[in-house]
């Protein structure tokens, strides 16, 4: 017997119902008792028992009132020769989906993929709740085409019934449908048309972006800025998005305006906010909730564009930003500029799923999904069907191996379960300044150990609140460089690694948790307390280190 757990929806709202799935596969048709557990952390807050037979099994929950609560499920079967089977998922529940937003893709949209739902479903199993369409648009500066079938700007078919479908099917699963729309690209034809809405060069040149794509001036002056926005507002009202997803080149960082003959240099760092909220508040008039994301491509402008009325923080990370410690430094700097209000989402494109060997591109997978959700942030990778992004154009994407697919949802389950823990706006980042010299906070009895992921250590991210202190442990023993986007060999997984952790008074206990084994529950450590002339302190061990490790104090 195999079973395959998931939720219904990729995401819950505070009191909606909720059903979970249970598939089944043997080879009878026996009826089988399962006994279910909810637990939240290391709490069992519901259990239940029910009948499930092979295929597809609902089983209805009641509605949480929480507002921001991830939760795990484990289910248990035991068989007729008193066998036992397991399956464990994750589900959250948020008063509002800027909560907790997991950024995928689709770039499929031809005819014959309308029938086809396995996408958007495997997106589900994942807990995927925002969907990027790249690209779906007829013309960046005309995005609805006037035909049902039609060719991008690339030349890639599309057929808009499909869209429409896939937007749906999307909804119904609890996701939300971003539309991709550059803020600038224009085509050749439009560009003529309108010259002097362009963009120049400091030689006097239009801009263009692989010679396709004209950059077209956005100032609120230009006619430009209202005219996006207006095609911003066709796509959620005649397509049915749920938002736009405001894409960037990178470059130009300046450009000269010649709008009615003036020539002017513009800093676009001090543009973007105002399209932004002028987009937001044009979109406010639809008759549904509306999201923004904008791209901070390179991890620019971030500062300018962060108190922007959008829903997240979006980057896409390039080069020189290329080392794990560059990913921390990314997503700390992302909550700082924000004040930690909305959510950070890494859009950083793996591509050792292209140019190396498959296992070598899943463990650079992991490690990095690991590092990201570690640090409080969410990872852009996962769409279509069990693909990977491997560069910026996301048509040319990749796919997991069926293993790397099971352990993925493990990790993706693993953020979900313990978000609690790895997306609370009140736990503080120590890792730089509570372990190691004469910080006694933090002590390890392992000397290969490193706050800012270097290679052949154990990378700690520790975080603390008034609730929890707790230590991310991402393994990097045994990897040859500390570069996130090259292929990593497993790696040499650790044992025994004792820790020695300051409290002000005595504690509930010390958890253990690990996606690496396909068991995500929490399991108690056992800890000894001391005491020495610097107060009181908790020691305790953890039994071992494959990949990624959770290890949660409750105060």
């Amino acid at each position: 017997m195999k079973i395959d757990l998931y939720p219904e929806k990729s995401q819950y709202l505070t009191n909606q119902e909720i059903n979970l799935i249970a598939e089944l596969f043997c080879d009878n048709e026996e009826i089988y008792e399962a006994e279910i557990e909810i637990s939240y952390l290391n709490k069992l807050i519901k259990k239940l028992s029910c009948t499930l037979k092979n295929g597809v099994n609902i089983i209805p929950l009641e509605g949480f009132s929480t507002a921001f609560s991830g939760y795990g499920v484990d289910l248990s079967i035991i068989d007729s020769i008193n066998k036992t089977f397991m399956a464990q998922t994750a589900f959250d529940v948020v008063d509002k989906v800027e909560r907790s937003m997991r950024y995928g893709f689709l770039s499929d949209f031809k005819l014959e993929d309308g029938e086809n739902h396995r996408d958007i479903e495997s997106l589900r199993k994942f807990h995927i709740n925002m969907v990027q369409f790249y690209d779906w648009s007829y013309r960046h500066d005309n995005l609805v085409a006037p035909t049902t079938h039609y060719k991008d700007m690339m030349g890639k078919e599309i057929n808009l019934d499909t869209v429409k479908g896939k937007i749906q099917t999307a909804k119904d699963l609890g996701m939300n449908s971003m539309a991709y729309g550059a803020i600038y690209a224009a085509s050749k034809e439009f560009y003529e048309k309108h010259p002097d809405w362009a963009f120049y060069t400091s030689c006097g040149d239009v801009f263009k972006f692989i010679d396709t794509f004209y950059i077209m001036n956005i100032l609120k002056e230009c006619p430009w800025h209202q005219h996006i926005i207006e095609q911003y507002h066709r796509a959620i009202d005649e397509v049915g998005f749920s938002g736009i997803h405001m894409d960037t080149y990178g470059f130009p960082k300046t450009a000269y305006s010649k709008y009615k003959g003036e020539s002017k240099l513009v800093r676009l760092d001090e543009e973007f906010a105002s399209l932004i909220d002028d987009t937001k508040a044009a979109l406010s008039h639809c008759d549904k909730d509306t999201y923004l994301i904008f791209n901070n491509v390179g991890n620019w402008p971030v500062a300018p564009v962060s108190k922007a009325n959008q829903s997240a923080i979006y980057i896409e990370v390039w080069n020189p930003y290329n080392r794990y410690l560059h990913i921390k430094q990314i997503i700390s700097d992302a909550k700082a500029a924000c004040d930690n209000k909305k959510p950070v989402i890494l859009a950083a494109y793996l591509a050792p799923f292209r140019l190396e060997d498959s296992k070598r591109a899943g463990y650079a997978a992991y490690i990095l999904t690991a590092a990201i959700v570690s640090n409080g942030g969410y990872h852009l990778l996962l769409g279509e069907e069990n693909a990977v992004l491997t560069q910026g154009y996301y048509v040319d994407h990749s796919f997991l191996q069926p293993e790397q697919v099971t352990v993925m949802r493990n990790y993706y389950d693993f953020m979900i379960r313990y978000m609690n823990l790895f997306y609370n706006d009140r736990m503080k980042d120590v890792s730089m300044t509570h372990i190691g010299w004469d910080n006694y906070e933090y002590q390890c009895s392992f000397d290969n150990w490193s706050s800012y992921g270097e290679a052949d250590k154990v990378w700690l991210n520790i975080r603390e609140n008034e609730d929890f202190k707790c230590i991310s442990m991402v393994n990097l023993c045994g990897c040859k460089d500390d570069l996130w986007n090259k292929g990593k060999d497993k790696p040499v997984p650790q044992e025994k690694l004792e820790f020695t952790v300051h409290v002000d008074k005595d504690i509930k206990g010390v958890y253990y948790a690990s996606p690496d084994k396909g068991d995500t529950k929490s399991y108690p450590l056992e800890f000894t307390y001391l005491t020495n002339d610097k107060g009181k302190f908790i020691r305790f061990e953890v039994p071992y280190l494959e990949i990624w490790s959770l290890v949660y104090i409750e105060l």
